[in-house]
């Protein structure tokens, strides 16, 4: 039997006790695949070997010789089989699924709340009083009037009160526009996407700031809207309008420019016609002209995460306190560089240390360094969040910039 050669799409994998026994969650960054797929460690194993190149019988033969067990061919297509319904493979069904998604998502007037009910409050009173209650337990910040700011997005039940420290440092600012750049967790066919649409959340709804978006594109000169259908379920977005839409309820008018980005450190020694160092620098002149040019207050907030290391993303050892203690080293010395900020030097630290730390927001980071231009920063918060017995950490602060 010729089977074809599976390849698994890129996911998100968290390791998870289920009846006492080790497994894998896997689910899919762009919010498209319905809830998770749940295997066991041998499974995910296989899983990883999902490269479009091998088919089943070469997956068989290289578990034996990997774990000297065999498995058989039958279970390894069970398996394709199970993350086929799952839409978790690269294959027709999913580009399918994908382009249909994408097709009812842009005819919606408005961006949905993706992720209310789920990692916040859906309930508008139960939602305004939780960041009520953030903001006000926030201590009183220091230094000025921030212009710019840099929060989490880490789930918002783990990083709400970093959010809240930050956001607190924008309250009296009665901002008219609030410009979100933030991270595009499933890009995959441009480097960044501006989103033309309303956003709800449950405090109502944040308008869209058409013209801000309209002159970013004139100074672009192209079609800013890239992939849009990643800003769907795209969470380093929708935390930030909650803050946003909670001071907007004080300042009538205010609206939103999202944008998202994400590339990789060498992006400037690419020779690609979509993921170049021309077209990255082009984009972010752009945002730099279209926010001189405004004359609305603005708030710039960069929703973003630091260092990803573990198994879940791609490591092959268990966690060590030597290894945590080099993550928060090589993060305090980008936050040297946001804190006296240095584009180039912030630039140099990346390239030097992305490869093992996997910073998801520089993007976002070296866009607000390069963009906004702004004035000292101060670190309001650092913080590491363990995953399991040292399986996992992802690490985030808050900063405001003057």
């Amino acid at each position: 039997m010729n089977d074809p050669a599976p390849k698994v799409r890129p996911l998100e994998a968290m390791a998870v006790e289920h009846e006492g026994q080790r497994m894998v969650a896997l689910s899919s960054p762009d919010g498209l695949a319905p809830g998770s797929a749940l295997v066991t460690l041998p499974a995910f194993y296989l899983i990883t070997l999902m490269d479009g190149a091998r088919g089943v019988e070469a997956m068989c033969l290289d578990f034996k010789r990997q774990f000297g067990q065999n498995v058989r061919p039958g279970d390894v297509r069970r398996l394709v089989a199970q993350l086929d319904e799952a839409l978790l493979l690269d294959n027709e069904r999913y580009r399918a699924a994908r382009a249909s998604a994408r097709e009812e998502f842009l005819s919606q007037p408005e961006r949905p709340a993706a992720l209310a009910g789920i990692s916040y409050p859906a309930d508008p009173k139960e939602l305004g009083a939780a960041l009520d209650s953030l903001v006000a337990a926030a201590p009183e910040p220091e230094g000025g009037e921030a212009r710019a700011i840099i929060v989490p997005h880490i789930d918002f039940r783990v990083g709400a009160g970093m959010m809240a420290r930050a956001w607190k440092a924008v309250e009296q600012a009665r901002a008219e526009l609030y410009v979100v750049l933030g991270v595009g967790h499933s890009l995959t066919d441009e480097f960044f996407a501006c989103l033309p649409k309303a956003h709800q959340t449950p405090l109502g709804t944040l308008p869209v700031a058409r013209d801000f978006l309209d002159r970013l594109a004139a100074h672009f000169g192209g079609d800013i809207r890239g992939q849009m259908e990643a800003c769907r379920a795209e969470h380093s977005i929708e935390f930030a309008t909650l803050f946003a839409a909670r001071l907007a309820a004080r300042a009538p008018g205010a609206e939103l420019a999202p944008v998202i980005l994400s590339f990789p450190e060498m992006v400037w020694d690419l020779e690609h016609p979509v993921f170049n160092g021309e077209r990255v620098d082009r984009f972010i002149e752009a945002l730099r002209l279209t926010l001189a040019e405004e004359r609305r207050r603005v708030v710039v907030v960069a929703s973003v995460d630091f260092a990803h290391v573990g198994a879940r993303f791609g490591d092959g050892e268990r966690l060590t306190p030597e290894r945590l203690a080099e993550v928060e080293r090589d993060d305090h010395e980008l936050i040297a560089a946001l804190v006296q900020p240095d584009a180039g030097r912030f630039l140099e630290v990346i390239r030097r240390i992305n490869p093992r730390n996997r910073i998801c927001g520089f993007p976002a980071l070296y866009a607000l360094l390069s963009a906004v231009s702004p004035g000292e920063g101060r670190l309001l918060e650092y913080r590491q969040n363990i995953e399991g017995d040292m399986e996992n950490m992802v690490s985030f602060a808050a900063l405001t910039m003057r």
